[in-house]
């Protein structure tokens, strides 16, 4: 039975759940990358970040409880008990002062600029020309926001659900973001990935997602990370992040 500040793996197996936030994207054919959506005939979860959750919840012996959360109340949700894991955040210094992650990695994330089609070859230097007047759109609570600001200090920021549109109406001049699916840019072709004269495609960071916990318990960490040797070692990570999520993507070289 779970005691009080005890593991929150001991609280899944006694509740015989494990709960997992999920904010539901569009089906990959609308040109959302395959991180988490219904599948339109079934309605039932699919994607990387439900599969990793499955596949948690199969070796625990619990059935996987998904809670419908907006990505930026995601990480409170955690930190509130209100949820047991997050399935794929990225790794980053200062977010993990305040998760603890996985040791093995899922998939890689290139983050790219996405540009008028008009403007793709211009190159980075480009975006430095009146930089103060740059406005920069990305994903509601996404890490990219700390690339753009590495990246174009004196930039405005601007959060949206759905950046894209931002950067069709003339709200912003460029979008900071990653996983972008050659589906995405065969649906919006006034859209193009930045790249410099040369046609090498600007990449500001490359990064990885992983399975994150709440910080101080080893117990439920120690399993996640033997859990991650075993799928990996049987070619379920790397069929799942790597070959499967990679078919998808216009961003890689």
């Amino acid at each position: 039975m779970y005691v009080e500040g005890g593991s929150t793996l001991d609280e899944v197996l006694d509740r015989g759940s494990l709960r997992m936030p999920i904010e539901f994207l569009g089906h990959p054919d609308t040109g959302d990358p395959p991180e988490m959506y219904r599948n339109p005939e079934t309605g039932e979860p699919e994607g990387v970040a439900p599969r990793v959750g499955e596949m948690i919840a199969e070796d625990l012996g619990v059935r996987l409880e998904i809670i419908e959360t907006p990505w930026p109340d995601q990480i409170p949700a955690l930190l509130d008990r209100v949820v047991d894991l997050l399935p794929k955040h990225t790794l980053l210094p200062q977010r993990a002062l305040r998760l603890e992650f996985v040791a093995g990695r899922l998939m890689q994330i290139r983050i790219t600029c996405q540009v008028s089609a008009e403007r793709a070859a211009n190159g980075i230097g480009s975006l430095y020309q009146d930089e103060d007047e740059l406005r920069i759109g990305v994903w509601h609570g996404s890490s990219n926001r700390d690339v753009a600001e590495r990246f174009f200090p004196a930039a405005t920021i601007v959060e949206a659900s759905e950046p894209t549109r931002l950067l069709l109406d003339g709200r912003v001049d460029v979008i900071v973001g990653d996983a972008v699916t050659r589906r995405y840019l065969e649906l919006n072709p006034e859209v193009a990935l930045l790249r410099e004269p040369d046609g090498k495609l600007v990449i500001l960071s490359t990064e990885y997602n992983k399975v994150s916990i709440r910080p101080g318990d080893p117990r439920f960490l120690n399993w996640l990370n033997s859990w991650y040797d075993y799928r990996n070692a049987q070619g379920d990570i790397q069929e799942l992040c790597e070959t499967w999520w990679e078919s998808f993507m216009a961003d890689r070289e």
